[in-house]
């Protein structure tokens, strides 16, 4: 099912499965700027990224001596999520919790909410975790938002750039051909702006990390709007696309995936970026995507 959220200036489409963004809506000019899935590039448009985020290493985890399978970016992209709230007040709530299904794969009680706020030009999501575990839970937590790039005729991928909030020296993980993570190297050196090539993307994906940075802007040399993403304290922003797909995903995230070789531990516990509440403790991170045309 999906729900709808409305502003004089936008208007938004939020599917209850997976609590997934599937449109992002110019009122004014008619432009679509969220990716509108195509199985020949992607069949997703922006899953929310629980409780892993990218791959384990033989899809699988240790948690207290025992072995769990898990999927890539974990199950609640595939999760159908309950809703509460009111259209009204330009929120929706999105809500998941453990299963008999989820604890097969993930040995924790949890409620995950998942909250959608429209203002004017501005989507702010909140994520909400919370700990109902009698001890403490791990996970990760990421964003996955694809972008339409390029969008306007006459445009092409590499008219595009992203800018951060300042100049900075910017290192990325470089990611095995299986999309596992490896040695850092520097995407940008005293400077702020990062011009798309799909060149960028010959190793699966860009892995910022321990970014100096809160902010960044897509926008184009060759025409007038931009998107502007800011997050809350996100170690890691993470960019994707495939060969000449019109898309870019800009994700921020909580936690990375498994390292090459020997690097990433099996064990929940131990894995780097991991975030870990006691019985009770809620996490709440917050991330805002703004359209300026």
């Amino acid at each position: 099912m999906l729900h709808f959220l409305q502003s004089d200036e936008f208007s938004v489409t939020i599917s209850e499965y997976g609590a997934e963004l599937c449109s992002f809506l110019s009122k004014k000019t008619k432009m679509e700027y969220l990716w509108q899935k195509n199985p020949k590039f992607w069949d997703r448009q922006a899953p929310v990224l629980f409780p892993f985020v990218g791959r384990l290493k033989d899809a699988q985890y240790s948690y207290n001596g025992k072995t769990y399978p898990m999927p890539i970016h974990g199950f609640a992209p595939t999760t159908h999520f309950t809703t509460s709230g009111s259209t009204m007040d330009n929120t929706i709530v999105f809500s998941c919790t453990n299963t008999p299904e989820t604890r097969k794969i993930y040995p924790f009680s949890f409620e995950l909410n998942v909250i959608f706020t429209l203002k004017w030009n501005v989507l702010q999501t909140v994520y909400h975790v919370v700990n109902k575990t009698s001890g403490a839970m791990y996970f990760s937590l990421g964003s996955h938002e694809g972008f339409i790039c390029p969008r306007s005729p006459g445009e092409t991928f590499s008219n595009y750039f992203l800018e951060f909030d300042h100049d900075n020296t910017y290192k990325a993980l470089t990611v095995t051909p299986d999309g596992f993570m490896s040695e850092p190297y520097t995407v940008l050196e005293d400077d702020r702006r990062l011009y798309l090539d799909y060149k960028m993307f010959d190793n699966n994906s860009v892995v910022l990390h321990n970014l100096p940075s809160n902010k960044v802007i897509l926008a184009s040399q060759s025409s007038k709007p931009k998107i502007v993403i800011e997050y809350d304290d996100a170690p890691n922003l993470v960019l994707w696309s495939q060969p000449n797909a019109p898309y870019i995903c800009i994700e921020p995230w909580h936690g990375l995936p498994d390292f090459e070789k020997d690097q990433s531990p099996i064990d929940i516990t131990k894995k780097q970026g991991i975030i870990c509440l006691q019985q009770g403790e809620t996490f709440a991170w917050q991330h805002n995507i703004s359209i300026y045309e």
